[in-house]
């Protein structure tokens, strides 16, 4: 069982400096130098994981601009092969924190896959849309929305003896439970049916373009990558499956987070601040330059440009503009339970945790929403909102959280681990 545990709340000191701080944001003018005194970090030296997407820019612009320096921390942005390194440097405490998918925090705390449990939360969404899940463009027509077209060309490759392969980013992840339920939809079990494989977003254009996979899923801009080189088509942009999905979470060990609430406390401010930088529309050019370089994404800065604009092009001829739908960092950074709920009850029904589960006593520790709001209220910014609504998904189907283990359950397609008969 994950127990929850509670931080000190923020001294007067540091909710008037923040106040102040958020004041100055306002204006249009620099945060006041120097870290909150008062709320010196526990651990000052830090070394924080991530991959080369977009999502990964808070924590960049957190380091390359001195945010967390402003807030009395020193840190060493690492930049990491695949996402199981993260989950790795994370469990090892080699990294003290980490962008992670938003399933990894969850499903290492509940030992997904037979690991062994590590208690990890997740207090700060750090992105939102900006998914792409593509196709190789000789398959165009050929592979559609249809999922049965799937099935039929897989059997077609079973005649010569090969399988139709999916590469995903992480195979407990957002991408990959979409991708299942897309398929599910019509039918198809893809662990069952297809070939399935793990594999870094930066590679799988590339391999695309060899011929060992017919479809993938990732964040920008390895979408636009695969259209501008004339390897891919988009089948969906991740906004036409779920609007605003969550992508990412920063993740932290639940042991550091207890033993150091005041670094959690600094993190966490550094990154809202940064986020909200990354986010005004004015700085986009200045984000794209910088993520662009060989430290970090290492690709084209207007294919950059374009994710954090909003600017589709499914490879098929059509195109859009649609700011709203891109890669967002500060839209709602607050961990939304109903978010890890339908996580949760995607790890249950595809085999990854058991199938009995108590979803709020489960969840509510990971999330520990309560850090985001004192590191909210020290910054002088609104406390996040809690979102309760059903999740609507391009299929029509519902998700209400206070249901979700009976949601869980009422999939034909699944590979759901059934306790034992007592």
């Amino acid at each position: 069982m994950v127990q929850p545990f509670r931080s000190a709340a923020p001294s007067r000191r540091a909710v008037l400096t923040g106040a102040t701080a958020a004041g100055l944001w306002a204006l249009g003018r620099p945060l006041l130098a120097g870290p909150y005194q008062s709320d010196a970090p526990e651990v000052p030296e830090l070394k924080i994981g991530i991959i080369a997407v977009a999502s990964c820019a808070p924590l960049v612009v957190a380091a390359e601009r001195g945010f967390f320096k402003r807030h009395g921390l020193s840190v060493t942005i690492v930049k990491e092969a695949s996402w199981a390194a993260c989950r790795d440097k994370m469990v090892s405490g080699e990294n003290q924190a980490s962008h992670m998918k938003t399933a990894q925090p969850l499903g290492i705390t509940l030992g997904a896959q037979g690991a062994e449990p590590v208690a990890m939360i997740a207090p700060l969404t750090l992105s939102r849309s900006g998914s792409a899940f593509l196709i190789a463009r000789s398959l165009a027509g050929v592979l559609t929305r249809e999922p049965a077209t799937w099935r039929a060309y897989h059997q077609e490759l079973q005649k010569k003896g090969e399988a139709l392969t999916i590469a995903l980013p992480w195979f407990w992840g957002w991408h990959s439970m979409m991708w299942r339920h897309f398929l599910a939809t019509g039918g198809i079990h893809a662990d069952k049916e297809f070939k399935l494989v793990t594999m870094p977003p930066a590679q799988m254009v590339q391999n695309m373009k060899v011929g060992s996979m017919q479809a993938c899923g990732m964040v920008e801009p390895w979408g636009v990558r695969g259209v501008e080189t004339k390897t891919a088509n988009i089948l969906f942009y991740g906004h036409e499956l779920w609007p605003d999905h969550p992508t990412k979470s920063l993740g932290l060990r639940a042991d550091f987070a207890e033993k150091n609430p005041k670094t959690v406390q600094a993190i966490l401010r550094a990154v809202l601040e940064a986020a909200r930088w990354c986010q005004d529309p004015n700085n986009q050019k200045e984000l794209a330059a910088l993520l662009a370089t060989p430290n970090y994404l290492n690709v084209p800065v207007a294919q950059l440009e374009a994710s954090l604009a909003g600017k589709l092009a499914w490879g098929d001829g059509r195109t859009a503009e649609e700011p709203q739908n891109a890669v967002s960092f500060a839209k709602d950074t607050y961990p939304q339970a109903r978010e890890f709920k339908w996580l949760l009850s995607q790890l249950s029904r595809w085999g990854f945790v058991d199938a009995e589960l108590d979803y709020d006593r489960l969840v509510d520790p990971i999330l520990r929403s309560d850090l985001h709001d004192q590191a909210s209220e020290a910054l002088g910014l609104q406390k996040g909102a809690r979102n309760d609504q059903p999740i609507r998904l391009w299929d029509g189907s519902s998700f209400e959280h206070q249901r979700a283990a009976e949601y869980a359950a009422a999939f034909e397609v699944h590979s759901r681990r059934e306790p034992a008969a007592k």
